[in-house]
């Protein structure tokens, strides 16, 4: 909702008296006056509205103009419970000021989370038109892990595709963003594939994927047997999974997570989308071979998120979980069913889960106010009845 990486950076240290006069004058020449935001920031709900309007009919209303108004209007239709209403401000500003319109970034966020919100609207035209024109590897995950969240692989994978070119291409992108960003789009490309052919096979699997030639990752084939359930996870026993070195312990833990997706869509009855959101945020709990400060003697110490690094993404990854709300949410929803799974292939006690939900539901029960910003009010109230319901001993 607040798509951060277009701020204005307003901490900036404030310029001296006459310099900011000068600023000012050129700015209500080149767009709206300071007076302007003055008289927004005052307004009622229905007061913002119209100032919105018509300033998308002022000569100078430019890109900057568009994001700073769109979102405080959009915040205050928020906390009204009016958020529809910014669809025909958008449709107004499409009429009065099409450049503008057309150019900024953010109109493009608003029509897609609108599209999402609001039944009716096509979710795959909102998504791609963002994609295709700004390319944002973070952006476009952002949305697309929204429709995955709900089930929408079509509007995921046509997002995610049609943006590809440009985020393979962009060399600002750290190395790990780009990472990221194939797996989201190999495995949305193999859940789509596999509702639309159930018996998806291997070669036919590759043929969806070419477009992303080499970084396909290796993973690929077994993914594909593990996700479906064809292929079970091969049991070991607790001290086996205690054996291995760390350079294959971490394969084994991404099998073990594949081979769980099939319990979250078959017990808990997730759609095919929201069981991939698991990747990467999971992993990053999961202490493995170097948690507990590498003495580990007990396998939940490798497959369990250790509590006090539980508390802190719960209490310290705010701003993260404002940029990925839906992995976030996915992540919170899926501990106790990991939980669950690892004690049924033997690896955790039940008397070892207990102990460990009774104080993991306690830290997770702070959680869902954090989602109140999401710009997906179903999130924050899924969360509720998930820790209401999530009581061990319920």
């Amino acid at each position: 909702m607040s798509n951060e990486w277009h701020d204005k950076a307003p901490g900036e240290p404030r310029l001296p008296r006459d310099e900011e006069e000068r600023t000012a004058s050129a700015r209500e020449e080149s767009g709206l006056s300071l007076a302007f935001y003055e008289r927004l920031q005052a307004a009622s709900v229905d007061e913002k509205l119209e100032l919105a309007r018509e300033a998308a009919s002022h000569p100078g209303f430019d890109e900057e103009d568009a994001f700073e108004v769109g979102s405080r209007v959009e915040q205050a239709l928020e906390e009204a419970g009016r958020y529809p209403e910014l669809e025909p401000l958008l449709d107004a500003w499409k009429e009065r000021a099409p450049a503008v319109y057309a150019s900024e970034p953010a109109v493009r966020t608003w029509r897609v989370e609108l599209a999402l919100r609001l039944p009716g609207r096509d979710v795959k035209e909102a998504l791609v038109s963002l994609a295709r024109h700004t390319g944002d590897a973070d952006l476009v995950s952002r949305l697309a892990e929204w429709c995955l969240f709900r089930g929408r692989l079509d509007e995921a994978r046509a997002g995610l595709l049609e943006a590809w070119p440009r985020v393979r291409e962009d060399e600002s992108l750290a190395e790990w963003t780009r990472v990221d960003y194939v797996t989201r789009a190999v495995l949305t490309c193999m859940d789509a594939g596999l509702r639309e052919e159930p018996h998806l096979s291997l070669p036919r699997l590759n043929e969806r994927l070419a477009v992303f030639g080499s970084a396909v990752p290796h993973w690929v084939g077994r993914g594909l047997a593990l996700r479906t359930g064809r292929e079970p996870w091969a049991r070991k026993t607790s001290q086996e999974v205690l054996d291995h070195p760390p350079d294959t312990f971490f394969d084994e833990q991404r099998v073990l997570v594949m081979a769980f997706e099939p319990q979250l869509r078959m017990r808990q009855g997730w759609p095919w989308g929201r069981t991939q959101l698991l990747f990467p945020e999971l992993f990053h709990l999961l202490p493995g071979p170097f948690g507990h400060h590498g003495r580990v003697t007990r396998a939940m110490h490798l497959l369990l998120p250790v509590l006090s690094d539980l508390e802190h993404w719960v209490r310290g990854m705010a701003e993260e979980r404002a940029l990925h709300p839906h992995v976030h949410a996915a992540t919170a929803l899926a501990l106790r069913p990991w939980g669950e799974f690892l004690h049924h292939q033997g690896l955790v006690s039940a008397e070892e889960l207990a102990e460990w939900w009774e104080q993991a539901w306690q830290l997770l029960s702070t959680l869902p106010e954090q989602f109140a910003t999401a710009g997906d009010p179903r999130l924050a109230q899924e969360l509720h009845q998930f820790i209401r319901g999530g009581w061990p001993h319920g």
